[in-house]
């Protein structure tokens, strides 16, 4: 079973969680391919389940995977579909972190596609990726800088969808499994 897994990042912390998820989804015995969205080569998914995350930036998804998926939107709607999105609001606590209980960072993908999974996963922030009005704001905020992915987390995630995947009747044996037509 082949497994789409496209990301729209900046810095590299979404990539990365792209990546884990696709070793993931390898080492247990599933075939998945990663593209960046924002690439010109990344085209509509021909596989059998598709994977999509962004950074999250002023509350919404990048829009190179906003775009993605309005192009994309008869393929993606035909398929398995898990969402995830990373951002540092659960790092923070107090209001962006009850936000992120209950985030809403693409209304516009979740108006077009009922995903199987939504997840909102912590990422990583570095000094180097903020200007000085930025990072007054997000040191006034209690940010920290570092690496925040909880790898455990994103591991166990997608172990999960590798169960759904590997569990679930292909088209395959759905149609063995029909009675015989009788002439």
């Amino acid at each position: 079973m082949r497994v789409f897994i496209g990301y729209a990042g900046e810095h590299g912390s979404t990539r990365g969680v792209a990546e884990r998820i696709a070793a993931t989804l390898t080492g247990r015995g599933l075939q998945a391919d990663i593209a960046d969205l924002a690439a010109e080569c990344a085209a509509a998914p021909d596989h059998d389940a598709c994977v999509l995350g962004s950074a999250i930036h002023n509350g919404r998804w990048m829009p190179a995977a906003t775009e993605y998926v309005r192009r994309y939107t008869p393929e993606l709607a035909r398929r398995p579909l898990w969402l995830f999105s990373v951002g540092l609001a659960r790092v923070f606590g107090g209001p962006l972190e009850r936000w992120s209980r209950n985030p809403d960072p693409l209304p516009a993908v979740r108006d077009l596609l009922s995903p199987v999974d939504h997840r909102l996963l912590a990422g990583a922030f570095e000094r180097e990726h903020t200007s000085l009005p930025g990072h007054l704001v997000f040191r006034a905020m209690g940010g920290h800088y570092g690496d925040h992915r909880d790898w455990q987390e994103i591991d166990a995630w997608a172990k999960d969808i590798a169960h759904r995947l590997l569990s679930a009747p292909s088209e395959k044996e759905d149609h063995r499994n029909e009675p015989a037509a009788t002439e």
